[in-house]
């Protein structure tokens, strides 16, 4: 044989797999992994012969296990300064002696946990990480602190925008972001630099196929957990993702839990982003997780206790949301972003989410819109909106009401609609409430309803919820002439915003009022008002209503009055209708929802990305809903502990067929989502359910 040590290569490929993954004996594998190397076979010999005799072991182990991508590239440098300060940050660590040999070899010693890039990070991990850990007796203690302390000091965080799954280190640091695989490398990594065991642990895909994760496991004496980046205070073994970890199946290739080795064994890590890789193994570590959670359901003899760790998980992720809110809102990753942000909420914590975040939603439209609720004048694009309000009356306890009232005029010059909003400032008196008059954005015929206008009403409403103490449930549509024109569209087009709404001497042009189901509405015309046929649409929006009403029973309120020998003026602007208005107040979460969907993808618990002009109904019997999608290909319900039990089975059905049937999770997620879209207190939604169709039914 020509080849020096093809002989020896021969006999490693001969070898059986048990005895490869057994076997201790380095020569025959570090001569193989020679031959491996080709024309990096020098560099490896280099750093065998320059490393200390004390470090011999620990580069003989690193070279025998090493991948062949590794063994072809890495240099001799690299590999004694590796070796160097592992033994180093091992041997000057008070925890020194507790640590097996064979922990130190697999856990400490590596360069690498999966398939990431190789940095030379050892030296720079151990001398900015040592300090900080000096008082550390344990590695419990110094892993902890670790997990607090890295991302804040290497000014990383968690985000799905990251460049790629499986970072190295540096690849992180200069991203300033990464996956919560990024953020498992990167822990482990410091945790070895100063003589911490860790290793990388995660499933490819829960048992609830809600996705893979990645977390760190910690060697003290016995194996345990953390999730990387997501400090659990002063502990470990408890994490958001604790309660599904329970649910692993270890003989399911996907929904089992794996923590690498660096060390061959029988089985590979499945790693979901580079599923050909070949060269990072793993032991199954499925049985700790589940036998633990299958301890504590026998300690207390009850089912009812296989949802501790959901419970862990929920209160670790309040207490996180509470940190993330601390920060401010210019150094926060949107809060989907976070992992937290994702974990299954037990009711009772879900509604203290809700809390922090409306305690925080507060502080920002505080601090961010005081300038314009001052000026009196809100600024969408191009377009403003000056407003002008009176408060009458005392503050219920539940908060005030608020009645945003219309001007006329319309496609007029903009003195004329200016002296109308000056009529309108002044119009109607209320016993109770802000009456609030905005100045319409620009001077087209049809400036009540024009797209920019739902959105800077909404905006309106959620800064009086904030600055005037405003009941959202206690909020009234009312208008004239113009502003009655936009009462017709906007009453129905913004039905789940009202309390209420009153139509005085304008004219609907195609709206419809469908949508009013859950809106009293009334409308107020002279019998002589017949321009645009003001009198005749009223009379004929009036027998629209009485036919919904008789129809879907239980809803459609109205009031229709046509004043006899009135013209467009009608004496005191119709002002019965305001004290009748007052009377109603809205329930944001009904049983029963009827929506023409119409430029707004959100209705009340409904909401789709499929907007068209069809009907949809849905209709809430204990925990079933009953859907009519009036053809839509997809809808979302949203729900939360108002609405119906969280905690059984919800069950969806459609012309008889059942869709869906189980338990939806809460999160904060969907908490933090909801509220940004209205800033509605009473319109936030702690979980949803996406309902699909084939075909339009």
């Amino acid at each position: 044989m020509s080849h020096p040590y093809l002989k020896l290569a021969v006999m490693f490929i001969t070898l059986s797999g048990a005895a490869l993954v057994a076997g201790d004996d380095f020569s025959v594998r570090v001569e193989s992994a020679l031959v491996q190397a080709g024309d990096n076979a020098g560099q490896l010999r280099k750093a065998l012969k320059e490393v200390p005799e004390s470090q011999v072991e620990g580069m003989q182990f690193l070279i025998a296990y090493m991948p062949e991508r590794d063994l072809r590239s890495l240099s001799a440098d690299f590999l004694l300064k590796n070796v160097q300060f592992a033994y180093r940050g091992w041997k000057e660590a008070p925890w020194k002696a507790i640590i097996p040999k064979e922990i130190f070899l697999n856990d400490i010693l590596p360069y690498s946990s999966i398939n990431e890039r190789r940095d030379n990070w050892r030296e720079d991990f151990y001398r900015r990480f040592k300090p900080l850990v000096a008082d550390a007796k344990s590695p419990t203690e110094a892993a902890v602190l670790l997990n607090q302390v890295m991302c804040k000091t290497l000014n990383v965080r968690f985000s799905r925008k990251r460049p790629k799954a499986d970072q190295s280190p540096y690849e992180t640091i200069k991203a300033g972001m990464a996956s919560c695989t990024g953020l498992s490398v990167l822990l482990v990594d410091v945790c070895r630099a100063v003589g911490v065991p860790a290793r990388f642990a995660g499933t490819p895909l829960w048992a609830n196929k809600s996705g893979n994760h990645s977390w760190v496991e910690i060697w003290d004496g016995r194996w345990h957990y953390t999730g990387a980046g997501e400090p659990a205070g002063g502990t470990l073994d408890r994490a958001w993702f604790t309660g599904r970890a329970a649910t692993a199946q270890r003989d399911h290739r996907l929904h089992a839990i794996y923590a690498t080795s660096y060390k061959h064994t029988d089985l590979k890590f499945p790693l979901v982003w580079d599923r050909h890789n070949d060269y990072v193994y793993a032991v199954n570590v499925t049985d700790r997780y589940t036998r633990f959670q299958a301890s504590r359901k026998r300690k207390v003899g009850g089912h009812r206790e296989a949802s501790h760790f959901d419970v862990e998980a929920s209160l670790h992720a309040v207490d996180q949301l509470k940190r993330y809110l601390q920060k401010p809102r210019a150094d926060r990753a949107a809060p989907a972003e976070q992992l937290f942000a994702n974990v299954a909420l037990t009711g009772k914590d879900a509604e203290k989410a809700r809390q922090l975040l409306w305690d925080d939603h507060v502080r920002y439209i505080k601090e961010t819109r005081a300038a314009e609720m001052n000026s009196k004048k809100l600024t969408v694009g191009s377009l403003q909106m000056p407003f002008s309000y009176t408060v009458f009356g005392d503050k219920p306890e539940d908060g005030r009401s608020l009645y945003i009232s219309l001007h006329g005029g319309g496609g007029a010059p903009k003195r004329v609609n200016d002296a109308q909003w000056n009529n309108q400032k002044k119009l109607y008196r209320v016993s109770e409430g802000v009456y609030l008059a905005p100045r319409a954005p620009n001077d087209a015929w049809n400036m009540w309803h024009q797209g920019h206008v739902d959105v800077m009403f909404d905006r309106l409403i959620e800064n009086l919820i904030v600055f005037e103490d405003v009941n959202p449930n206690r909020v009234y549509l009312l208008g004239y002439s113009a502003g009655g024109d936009g009462v017709y569209r906007l009453g129905p087009r913004m039905a789940d915003r009202w309390a209420a709404a009153a139509m005085m001497a304008g004219h609907p042009g195609n709206s419809s009022p469908v949508s009013l189901y859950n809106t009293p509405f009334t409308i107020h015309v002279g019998e002589r008002d017949g321009a645009y046929n003001r009198n005749k649409v009223a009379r004929n929006w009036g027998r629209k209503l009485e036919e919904l009403q008789q129809e879907e029973a239980g809803g459609y309120i109205h009031w229709t009055e046509i004043y006899k020998g009135k013209g467009h003026w009608i004496d005191n602007g119709a002002s019965a209708a305001l004290p009748w208005m007052a009377k109603h107040t809205r329930n944001p979460l009904p049983n029963h929802v009827v929506w023409q969907p119409n430029q707004h993808q959100r209705f009340y618990w409904l909401a789709t990305n499929k907007l068209h002009g069809g009907i949809v109904r849905a209709t809430l019997k204990g925990q079933t809903i009953e859907l009519q999608p009036g053809g839509l290909s997809e809808i979302v319900i949203r729900v939360n502990d108002h609405l119906l039990n969280l905690d059984e089975d919800i069950v969806v059905r459609s012309k008889g067929k059942e869709l869906f049937r189980k338990r939806v999770e809460r999160s904060i997620a969907m908490l933090s989502k909801t509220l940004d879209e209205r800033g509605d207190p009473a319109s936030i939604f702690s979980a949803e359910i996406v309902i699909t169709f084939e075909t339009a039914p």
